[in-house]
């Protein structure tokens, strides 16, 4: 909660003003019974209307009306614009926070429970800042203004409202408690659903592949009946707030009333003098001091809902950022790329890459190979410093990686990934993400290369067409655009995850062919499933268990009679070997 306070503080003139606004809006509106208790006294008895009184009373009135209304609404627009700007600071620091976040906050956590907690949880944050800026802070005003006003008309009966009110608080803070439980389950839970349909949605492909629809939905099933039940204890336990807090309140404006009466049919010299227009304003006044507990009691379900989303929220502005102490510039142009001995797991329990010791010359291409989880991906990971070697290290041109920041590192490779990441922009936008200065010609001519030009010129806009994830293109032009992206950026060192994987034989050829042009004087690591595409590559490291357990040419590896054969053979066992 500190930490939240905190984004408030800029905004301190606005919440001085915003307060000060509400007090007058309210202190208007409540000197109004007043004059109204005034006009009956001056009405009572038949014949007995003394219209001369009445009428300033009633321009009085009208007046206090008038204003009570103008500050209200300056009120009313000062927090609601203070509260966006919170909301919109906070929605802010939190995607801040996520994508400087380490790969490893990303990889262990669910992605669906992240993005609820930047859309769905700040959402809930705002209706529950509103509704404290509207409801809360005008409900306390109103019960001290009120309180202040009930002394002033009789003392007596003010002190047996106050008498009577912890019992309103007591039973307001007791189903709070119980709301707090439950609503903060609920976040939880409402997060871990949003996960699990957008896991489903991702891979709709694999469930119906595989005919997992009845097990998909029986598992969600599960997981909306907990929800279910938890709303369901949630919604009644915050239901009971509003008829208990206004049954306290019946029972506070019945003793008013009685004690009133009985004090008009006193005559003691030490007991002020109360008449039926001061009752009637003490009534008024009763009421006004109980209905703001009944308001406020039906914020706190929206205010716990809104404090249990910001707990979830402030665990994601509390993530560290990705450490990044490297101080020292990367040495251009990279002539040597050095493995040295080094050590990696993801779990201390169970070790993944053992003593990996390597050497890349510049120009070379080297191809990785193995069974799936042997090391492959990890190794590019922790040369992007994606991870951090747990011994060893890794060298560019003699220089320690981890002294290098890893922005500079980053800018120095290209990476074409079997997956294919379109983002909702124009196809001119998106090729040119990687290049935020690239001109018009230079994204063309990239397209050119990659032989994506013709698909795109056939768009309705040209380059100018706007594309996302969802918007038609083919995976073979999805492929393309992200490959275009790469050849633009031009960098020293490439990395390719099967990036030809999608694409027919045709079209592969051609890019190969344009890849051998852009690819000259530069370090290539492919990451090879597809044994018939590295057959080029300059030496091939066969990986298993984390140990390189083969290196060489093709030619080499084959001649070996080893796990690399074996491999081969398995995917090429009806061909000759080449």
């Amino acid at each position: 909660m500190k930490n939240f306070l905190s984004y408030l503080k800029p905004h301190r003139f606005l919440l001085i003003i915003s307060f000060l606004f509400c007090f007058i809006s309210v202190a208007f509106s409540l000197i109004i019974p007043i004059f109204i208790g005034k006009a009956i006294d001056e009405m009572i008895g038949p014949n007995q209307v003394d219209f001369a009184n009445i009428y300033p009373i009633l321009l009085w009135i009208l007046i206090f009306l008038t204003l009570s209304a103008v500050f209200s609404y300056f009120y009313e627009w000062i927090a609601a614009k203070l509260t966006q700007s919170v909301v919109k600071k906070l929605r802010d620091d939190a995607f801040y926070h996520l994508e400087y976040s380490s790969i490893v906050f990303i990889d262990t956590h669910a992605h669906g429970d992240l993005v609820s907690r930047i859309v769905s949880d700040i959402e809930q944050i705002s209706n529950g800042l509103l509704e404290g800026f509207k409801q809360l802070y005008k409900g306390v005003i109103t019960i001290l203004i009120t309180l202040i006003f009930m002394f002033f008309v009789n003392y007596i009966l003010a002190f047996v409202v106050i008498l009577i009110t912890p019992l309103s608080l007591f039973v307001a803070s007791y189903i709070s408690k119980r709301n707090h439980r439950f609503f903060t389950k609920q976040a939880k839970i409402q997060g871990e659903i949003g996960a699990y349909v957008l896991e489903m949605i991702e891979n709709q492909k694999i469930v119906k592949g595989l005919t997992y629809e009845n097990q998909a939905i029986a598992q969600f099933k599960q997981q909306n009946q907990e929800l279910y039940q938890v709303g369901c204890d949630a919604q009644f336990s915050s239901s009971l707030t509003n008829p208990s807090t206004r049954f306290v309140n019946n029972l506070v404006y019945t003793a008013v009333g009685i004690i009133g009466m009985l004090l008009m049919l006193q005559n003691a010299s030490f007991i002020p003098l109360l008449t039926i227009g001061g009752l009637s304003s003490f009534l008024t006044y009763a009421n006004q001091y109980t209905k703001p507990f009944n308001e406020i009691s039906g914020v706190v379900t929206e205010l716990q809902t809104a404090l249990s989303s910001l707990k979830r929220v402030q665990e994601l502005l509390h993530v560290q950022k990705e450490v990044d102490d490297g101080n020292q510039m990367i040495h251009h142009p990279i002539e040597t790329i050095h493995f040295d001995h080094i050590y990696f797991s993801y779990d201390p329990n169970r070790p993944l890459i053992h003593d990996f010791h390597f050497t890349v010359k510049k120009g070379q291409k080297i191809a990785i190979v193995g069974p799936t989880g042997c090391g492959k991906t990890t190794m590019i990971n922790l040369l992007m410093r994606f991870y951090d070697v747990n011994h060893g290290g890794i060298f560019i041109n003699n220089q320690n990686i981890i002294q290098i920041p890893k922005a500079d590192l980053r800018k120095s490779f290209g990476m074409v990934l079997q997956d294919t990441w379109i983002f909702h922009g124009t196809v001119f936008e998106n090729v040119a993400y990687g290049k935020t200065n690239a001109t018009k010609e230079e994204v063309i001519e990239a397209c050119k290369k990659v032989h994506a030009h013709s698909f795109i010129s056939r768009l309705p806009k040209g380059y100018d067409t706007i594309i996302s994830a969802t918007s038609g293109l083919s995976t073979v032009e999805k492929q393309l655009l992200t490959i275009a992206r790469m050849m633009l950026r031009q960098p020293e060192i490439i990395i390719l995850d099967e990036a030809t994987s999608n694409i027919d034989t045709r079209t592969e050829k051609k890019i190969n062919d344009a890849f051998d042009q852009m690819m000259q004087g530069k370090t290539i690591f492919v990451i090879a499933h597809q044994l018939s595409t590295i057959q080029s590559a300059d030496q091939i490291l066969v990986m298993k268990d984390g140990n390189i357990i083969e290196k060489g040419t093709h030619q080499q590896l084959l001649k070996q009679n080893g796990f690399y054969k074996k491999l081969y053979l398995s995917q090429f066992e009806h061909q000759e070997l080449i």
